[in-house]
């Protein structure tokens, strides 16, 4: 009989260093039993660390860059194992080699997939042996992108005909709003906005509504630091150097921001806009001279270039937003690599850190829909600390930052294992048939279960207090809204290939061979465990879709990610539609691109992604409306 074990959250020695499943039975978990060993656990605080004291926090900290690690090495044992070995961690010894080709084998989609056919044989090893130089990276050219969605037939004969980097030409030919495309070289006089500090009130709500709204998503200083800055600003007025510039960045996001709930005014929206700009022309004035002629790289600009980056990623320019953030991370690079010569330990100082992991995000969340060239940033990870804080007040705020990087190495290890074109990348099966056997299908569901149970334990391991709840139930802050929509996402592309897998299949008549042309088409069911995997992409693109319209509805630095999401999701849910093995189970498209257009067509500038995803899904609700 087949059966899973219910596996710990943290594993006992034993389990961990063997990497086997552990229930977490005390006092003895049942594997130690079985094997008469030692069954020790490492200490952890009481009650999941719902304690908001700083060593607390430490401790929640410290257990997550743990699960982190353990959730690295799980993934790679994984993909460096494939076929059999993929099995035995999921199955108990004995069932390994039956539990999937026995499923799958019945449908007639399958038949002739037999592992001890040479050619599958060779298919096989070939796929194992790429598997072995997964480095958990998002590959170039990787197919997650909703860009690459567009490229399907049936999406193609319903929306038209689109280039695999139309996207990324689009925002390369957008222009810089007026004033930022040609900064003033001179920061001096006119150049740099009068500050009154003998009525600093409009300053003050300003770095309100920044610490309030903006400052969570990326915590790279504190408001004592801050203040320092400010009161040198308001005592010797603005000058050319990074911290002035900081400050007016912080004015200007605070002016794109509203820290009220819910839509805001366009008109008042384009108010705040240009208010915005009036702070940052000469605060991007001071950082790119700083950039291009500061020959000894400071804190103080790589800071200042996230802001800046910030500052685009509200106005969804994700490749000025993406620029900024790799000079950032370059001079952070030569920053962190000259003081470790010089014998400092930058490990140790949490600004480090933080801009570190803010780099990081900002990097993988472009190069996970555009195809961009990288800083190096991005394999540094696994040697850099998280950021930590003793400051009670940013409790909450470092700990959501802290699992918001966690989601985002998951979803990297997922663009690396699911959708690398040198893997197992669905899409590029779609050009051979050949291909689409028991093995590749089989490795398949290998991988999206231990992807999916990463999720789980990364869902887990957010201390309750602050841990979003499943589904479309009120959150209190968007930083839980943000987490919960990053939820969705990685369960979504986990098991996007599966929907794909399906549409794929061509419908057979019973003896496996092509239905003639016109004649009717009978269904063949769908083995049971794929058609599961289908419903949960089909059920996490709805719910993706409920949860992230209202962050749709205002600005923030994942406004274009957002939107890119949401027509990915909506193209998935087409494919399944349009599948008559899955249009059962998949919900109408009308209601949801009725829900979803409006909140795009507010930020559909002409030339933009946004007017160019508008279009797109009014197209495709007129291919639904006339075939209704």
């Amino acid at each position: 009989m087949n059966y899973t074990r219910k596996r710990a959250l943290l594993a006992c020695d034993f389990c961990r260093h063997r990497k086997r499943k552990c229930d977490g039975a005390r006092p003895r978990c049942s594997t130690c039993e079985e094997s008469n060993a030692d069954c020790v656990y490492k200490e952890l605080p009481a009650d999941r660390v719902e304690s908001c004291s700083p060593s607390a926090v430490v401790e929640r900290l410290t257990r997550i860059e743990t699960l982190l690690e353990e959730q690295s090495q799980r993934l790679d044992d994984l993909v460096r194992g494939g076929g059999q070995e993929g099995f035995g961690l999921f199955s108990p010894p004995g069932t390994r080699s039956s539990i999937l080709p026995l499923e799958v084998s019945h449908s007639p989609q399958f038949a002739g997939a037999s592992p001890a056919s040479a050619p599958n044989r060779s298919q096989e090893n070939l796929l194992d042996r790429h598997l072995e130089q997964a480095t958990f990276l998002i590959p170039y050219d990787h197919s997650t992108s909703a860009n690459s969605l567009l490229a399907w037939p049936r999406v193609k004969a319903l929306i038209g005909d689109y280039p695999e980097d139309y996207f990324f030409k689009l925002e390369q030919s957008l222009p810089l709003p007026p004033g930022l495309d040609l900064p003033n070289d001179n920061p001096e006089g006119s150049q740099l906005p009068a500050i009154n500090p003998s009525n600093p009130n409009v300053l003050e709500s300003l770095t309100r509504n920044y610490f309030s709204v903006v400052h969570p998503n990326f915590p790279l200083f504190t408001y004592q630091e801050f203040r320092q800055w400010q009161a040198y600003l308001y005592e010797h007025g603005p000058e050319d150097t990074p911290e002035t510039a900081i400050c007016l960045c912080v004015y200007a996001l605070g002016c794109l921001v509203s820290p009220r709930e819910g839509h805001v005014d366009a008109s008042v929206q384009a108010e705040n806009d240009d208010l915005a700009l009036q702070f940052f022309q000469p605060a991007l004035t001071i950082i790119l001279r700083h950039t291009v002629w500061g020959f000894r790289p400071r804190m103080e600009i790589c800071q200042a270039l996230i802001l800046a980056s910030s500052y685009f990623a509200h106005l969804g320019r994700p490749l000025h937003s993406w620029k900024m953030a790799v000079y950032a991370s370059e001079k952070f690079i030569s920053l962190h690599d000259r003081l470790k010569r010089a014998g400092f330990n930058t490990d140790q100082n949490d600004n480090y850190m933080r801009v570190f992991w803010s780099c990081f995000m900002i990097e993988c969340d472009r190069a996970a829909e555009l195809d961009v060239p990288r800083s190096g940033i991005e394999p540094q990870a696994d040697k850099m600390p998280l950021p930590r804080t003793m400051n009670v007040t940013e409790n909450d705020n470092i700990i959501y930052f802290v699992a918001e990087t966690a989601i985002r190495r998951l979803l990297n290890r997922i663009h690396c294992s699911l959708y690398a074109k040198e893997h197992t990348d669905i899409n590029a099966l779609a050009g051979d048939p050949a291909m689409l056997t028991n093995i590749s299908l089989s490795k398949l569901l290998s991988l999206s279960a231990e992807l999916n149970r990463q999720l789980e334990e990364w869902y887990h391991s957010i201390p309750g207090k602050i841990r979003p709840p499943i589904g479309t139930e009120p959150v209190a802050n968007d930083r839980g809204k943000v987490l919960r929509i990053r939820y969705y996402a990685a369960r979504h592309i986990i098991h996007r290939p599966f929907v794909l897998y399906v549409v794929l299949q061509q419908p057979t008549t019973p003896t496996g061979h092509p239905t003639p042309v016109g004649s009717p088409q009978p269904l063949v069911p769908l083995p049971r465990v794929v058609r599961e995997k289908c419903q949960v992409c089909i059920d996490s693109c709805q719910t993706y879709l409920y949860n992230v319209v209202e962050m749709l509805d205002k600005r923030s630095p994942y406004l274009w990610t957002f939107s890119q999401s949401c027509m990915a999701c909506l193209l998935v849910l087409l494919l399944s539609k349009s599948s008559p093995l899955l249009s059962s189970i998949t919900p109408e498209l009308q209601p949801l691109t009725a829900m979803v257009l409006p909140r795009l067509r507010r930020w559909a500038t002409p030339g933009s992604s946004f007017e160019a995803e508008v279009k797109i899904l009014e197209s495709l609700t007129r291919s639904l409306s006339g075939g209704a």
